[in-house]
């Protein structure tokens, strides 16, 4: 049975009723299939794109993460990034907030380690990173837009959330310059301040296309089905995920967790799935015996979803 993009999105328009959505990444049965750019991800998809640990590694395999993010009233997020990248199984994840938040850190995450803000606007102060986040919490202050003018002038790729794309979004000229392979997770509204208002969401996914194809990055356009706009336009619909999940810091724990992709290895696309997909499966799990779930409680469950995804294949 033929299923349409209008299954998926929470208002209705003429086009999305006659766009096909294609089940799985890979070859299609049809030819109509075949010629989608809407795909629906499946659990083969997942394991097909995910590697296992390898005998003889260390946490020097598997990256390390940087989550810039957090001021001394919003610590929370930052923690949650953190938490996200850490659960994620990042080899080592660093997290940049202000000092006031070491002692939140260190009893909380012990396994995370500081950085000094001041000390990632010196040359060369990112390259032993090989992901960086930037966003949760941040706020929208001068220090924390030079922060991101500080990636750009790098030439940093990067994930961006929360208040680094209302700081981009502000800037046009830094997100008309940004990074190819940069990866943006904007939900409904932070979309619209991004790119201009849309009047349903038949023309704010297209507009993501146009976007990620235009500067080349990846487009995670948060929703009860998530969205994953590709650099040439392809259009990942995840079905994971449940209301259950609707509580605060869920975005944060997300951000971390496709930033612990990066770091290991995967391309940006590949990396959003992954995150996306294992995010919401593990609501999923934990929606089976709670009303709601909290974000921390969700972070926790990722590395129990994800081996749960290498043990039924087995």
């Amino acid at each position: 049975m033929a299923v349409f993009l209008s299954a998926f999105l929470p208002d209705t328009d003429a086009e999305s009723k006659v766009q096909l959505v294609a089940t799985g990444l890979g070859k299609q049965p049809s030819k109509e299939e075949n010629a989608t750019r809407y795909r629906l991800i499946t659990e083969g998809d997942v394991k097909h794109i995910i590697k296992p640990r390898k005998e003889f590694s260390h946490k020097g395999t598997y990256g390390h993460a940087l989550i810039i993010a957090g001021t001394k009233q919003t610590m929370g997020a930052a923690l949650l990034a953190a938490k996200g990248a850490l659960y994620g199984g990042a080899g080592l994840t660093t997290v940049s907030i202000p000092e006031s938040g070491l002692f939140a850190l260190n009893a909380s995450l012990p396994e995370v380690m500081y950085a000094k803000r001041k000390s990632l606007l010196k040359e060369a102060a990112l390259d032993k990173y090989t992901a960086i986040a930037v966003g949760p919490g941040i706020g929208k202050s001068a220090k924390a837009e030079q922060i991101i003018e500080q990636l750009f002038s790098l030439k940093r790729e990067f994930v961006a959330d929360a208040d680094a794309l209302n700081i981009l979004a502000s800037r046009p000229d830094l997100l008309n310059k940004i990074e190819k392979h940069a990866i943006l997770t904007p939900h409904v509204k932070e979309f619209d301040r991004l790119f201009g208002a849309h009047e349903n969401w038949w023309t704010r996914l297209q507009t993501a296309i146009t976007k990620a194809i235009e500067l080349g990055i990846v487009i995670v356009l948060k929703n009860q089905y998530t969205f994953i706009v590709s650099q040439r336009g392809e259009v990942f619909i995840n079905p994971t995920g449940n209301p259950a999940m609707a509580q605060g810091g869920m975005g944060d724990v997300l951000t971390g967790l496709i930033t612990a992709y990066v770091a290991q290895g995967y391309s940006s696309t590949e990396a959003a799935i992954l995150g996306c997909y294992i995010h919401g499966m593990a609501g999923d799990e934990l929606a089976k015996d709670s009303f709601n779930i909290t974000a921390s409680q969700l972070a926790e469950q990722i590395p129990r979803s994800r081996y749960q995804l290498q043990s039924s294949d087995s």
